[in-house]
Parts: structure tokens; C-alpha cells; sequence
């Protein structure tokens, strides 16, 4: 894996700590030049604190886009309506909304839903639920469970497959391999997988071998284990070369961080050569 520094990224829109006035303000603007500054100069004039600022981004470039911001008004010599009003007179201002929450002390984004990528939907779980279904399916049903995930990763994988074969038509890329290594491997980090290293992958015949670090199934692991962990990832990671390549395909897991090797390695084939490849 490449040497990139990467920082941990909080995506949650709640934030706690007691005595603070907070208000919630939900703004939508043009993208223009200059137009963080023009907020950022009148929440600075009344002693407004953004404590946090998170965006909404638009797929249609140059749409007005829409912002979500914690203001801390413990300090403030304006009330939150009246910052609203100032605000609105911006003329690259389309919209603003303020709430206040009803626990001081305790703010959260009561003004987004549902979640989305693109025009997808989405939810966020936590590391703890994540435990549950994984960790939790296992001690009750065994091997039982292993096979569940590999199936249900599967499915999901053909579904992810499917997206960024589209993906790869809008940006010109048609070849399996490279749809693979320029969209699907890259798209893994940013919704919170892991890190995915491609090692080898062809198009004839149709083969990968992949390392994911940091892989988020096997971090849910306690324990150390004697078998590789990871059935979901590898599910995933066959079905989406399921579509990908237009063949069933295969993933098994050769190392696994649950092991105590240093990464999860996942080498995908075509399900018909699965018995030669084991034997």
C-alpha cells in the first residue's frame, strides 16, 4: 500500500457539551466565489461560532448547494432569528432555516433525511452494529452464519457492480479490469470499508488478487482467529466481478489482519475452476 497519510474523517451530524447555546442552520446558496467568506464575516461581526460545517454535494455541478451548520450562540451579541435575517439578505443566499434544539447542550441534524449518495439512499452503522450482526450472527449460528454473509455480501456486490458499470460508461472506461481498479477500488475507502490495494488483475481470464487493509469485518474481531474472517468482503468482492466480468465468480480469503496477518487478501476466480484451483 502506498504511503498516503490518511486522517480519520467524523461524519456525525450530533455534537454534545453541556452549558453551550447551540442552534442548528440549514442554508442553501449559489456556488459562488467568496461565498464562505460573506458568512463567515457576519458570524465573525456577532461573536457566532461555526462549530461545525458539513455540505451537501451536488452531482450537478454549479447547483445551488445546501449546508448544514452548528452555531455556538453562547457568546453571540445577535439572536439566532436575527442572523437568520441577515443571512437571507445575501444575494447568493436561496434559503435559510434555523432550529434550536430542545436540550442545551446537546445539538444534532434534525433537518436532513434520508441520507443519500447521488440518488442512492444510505445509513450510517456504527462499529457497535456492526459487532451485532457480524460477531453476534456467529456465536448463534456457527459456520451457519459464514455462509450467510458470503451470500449476502454477494448480492451485494452484484448491485455495486451493476452501479459502476454505469459509472464506468459515463467516464468512458468499458474494460472489466480497469472499471475495477479505477472505480471499484477506489470507491471502497470513502464509504469506510477499508483500504483496497489492487495487486493483479486481468481481463482473460478473468482473475484478481486483492488486499484490503484495515478491513472493517475483521476489525470487529476481538479474538485472533485460526481461519480467515472476512465472509461479507469476500462475498462482495465476488459478486461485484460477478457483473464485472459477466461469469460467476469466486473470492477466497489466503490472509486475513483476524489472523494476524498485517492485511486481508482476497483472490477472486471464476467459479468453474474453483475445485482445480483447491485441489
Amino acid at each position: 500500500m502506498n504511503h498516503m497519510k490518511f486522517e480519520p474523517f467524523d461524519i456525525g451530524r450530533f455534537l454534545i457539551v453541556p452549558g453551550k447555546r447551540f442552534h442548528l442552520a440549514l442554508i442553501k446558496a449559489k456556488v459562488r466565489a467568496g461565498v464562505m467568506e460573506k458568512l463567515a464575516s457576519i458570524t465573525r461581526k456577532y461573536g457566532v461560532k461555526i462549530v461545525y460545517l458539513s455540505y451537501s454535494m451536488q452531482r450537478e455541478y454549479g447547483k445551488p448547494i445546501t449546508a448544514i451548520a452548528f452555531l455556538d450562540m453562547t457568546d453571540s451579541t445577535i439572536t439566532a432569528e436575527e442572523l437568520a435575517k441577515e443571512v437571507r439578505a445575501l444575494d447568493v443566499v436561496e434559503e435559510v432555516r434555523e432550529v434550536k434544539p430542545e436540550i442545551e447542550g446537546f445539538i444534532y441534524d434534525m433537518l436532513s433525511f434520508p441520507l443519500v449518495i447521488g440518488k442512492d439512499r444510505v445509513i450510517i452503522l456504527r462499529e457497535q452494529g456492526i459487532k451485532g450482526i457480524i460477531c453476534g450472527l456467529r456465536k448463534r449460528l456457527g459456520s451457519a452464519a459464514e455462509a450467510i454473509q458470503y451470500f449476502l455480501g454477494f448480492e451485494a456486490g452484484l448491485e455495486y457492480g451493476k452501479s459502476h458499470i454505469k459509472l464506468g460508461k459515463a467516464l468512458g472506461i468499458k474494460k472489466a479490469s480497469e472499471i475495477f481498479s479505477k472505480i471499484s477500488a477506489p470507491l471502497f475507502t470513502p464509504i469506510g470499508f477499508g483500504l483496497m490495494e489492487v495487486v493483479k488483475i486481468t481481463d482473460e481470464p478473468p482473475y484478481a488478487l486483492i488486499r484490503v487493509y484495515r478491513c472493517f469485518e475483521c476489525e470487529c474481531c476481538d479474538e485472533k482467529t485460526e481461519r480467515p474472517y472476512s465472509h461479507l468482503v469476500r462475498g462482495m468482492s465476488a459478486g461485484l466481478f460477478t457483473s464485472l466480468f459477466k461469469t460467476e465468480m469466486f473470492a477466497r480469503e489466503t490472509k486475513c489482519i483476524a489472523k494476524g496477518d498485517p492485511y486481508c487478501e482476497f483472490e477472486i476466480i471464476p467459479q468453474k475452476d474453483r475445485k482445480s484451483k483447491i485441489m
